[in-house]
């Protein structure tokens, strides 16, 4: 009886002791992990609308009744630094669709058919709102992801030694990246919108695949990759200075 009752004592008191040094520990702040801050405050975190509501909201609007809607493809992403639900769907009227929706909120911020690419033009003016007064080096569109975009290459005036190259959907002309990097801007030259709404003059309904700037016989030209009215490729160079056609020919792929 007298080992139990001289046991018993310390082990209670070994046990208070680490009950105080724990307690002491975690009231000073010193040696408790961090709580993470979706713990601690579980109401300030936003919730994404689920994607099954979005498809229903779709199937509701682009359609006399939700079967007349068919989704072709449904997925997340990061556009002009947002959160969207990128929605491809053939409508009512057997049309493929785009529909863009704020992945938190649920609202729609763009919509646009997708038969074409957005035109050049209209791509150029949403670059132009971001990036006022900016130089366009070389644009092209091109296939990412299973998706098309346009990508558009540009010395910003307020980077005087950087260029820009924006990433943009082809058919909502939404920013999907945005990055720059160092090279040196070119001199003054005509406009690439002046350049394509010239050409438009003989091409109407042209869709421009992709441009660049080059040196061609030591004169500043602009190249010009398009689909006529009749979709056939053409390849034309223009002088960036003048503005002059110097090249108009029917460009096989081959050829590019």
């Amino acid at each position: 009886m007298k080992v139990f009752c001289f046991r018993i004592p310390i082990v209670l008191g070994v046990l208070a002791g680490v009950a105080l040094s724990s307690s002491t520990a975690f009231s000073a702040g010193s040696s408790a992990p961090a709580t993470p801050a979706h713990l601690e405050q579980p109401g300030k975190l936003r919730s994404m609308v689920p994607l099954d509501q979005l498809i229903v909201t779709t199937r509701n609007k682009f359609g006399n009744k939700a079967s007349d809607v068919v989704v072709h493809s449904a997925r997340l992403l990061e556009e002009e630094r947002q959160k969207v639900f990128v929605i491809d769907f053939i409508d009512a009227n057997n049309k493929l669709e785009r529909v863009v929706y704020d992945a938190f909120s649920g609202k729609q911020v763009d919509h646009a058919p997708m038969q074409t690419p957005m035109p050049m033009e209209e791509i150029l003016a949403k670059v132009d709102s971001k990036y006022p007064g900016s130089n366009r080096i070389r644009t092209w569109l091109e296939r990412q992801n299973g998706g098309m975009v346009y990508v558009i290459e540009l010395a910003d005036k307020q980077f005087k030694v950087k260029r820009r190259q924006l990433t943009m959907d082809a058919y909502t002309g939404r920013v999907i990246k945005d990055e720059t990097y160092d090279m040196k801007p070119d001199g003054k030259q005509i406009s690439l919108e002046q350049i394509i709404k010239n050409a438009r003059e003989k091409y109407r309904g042209m869709v421009v695949l992709r441009t660049r700037s080059s040196m061609k016989d030591n004169i500043k030209v602009r190249e010009i990759v398009f689909l006529d009215d009749n979709r056939i490729r053409h390849k034309m160079v223009v002088n960036a200075v003048t503005g002059e056609v110097i090249e108009d020919r029917i460009a096989p792929l081959s050829w590019i």
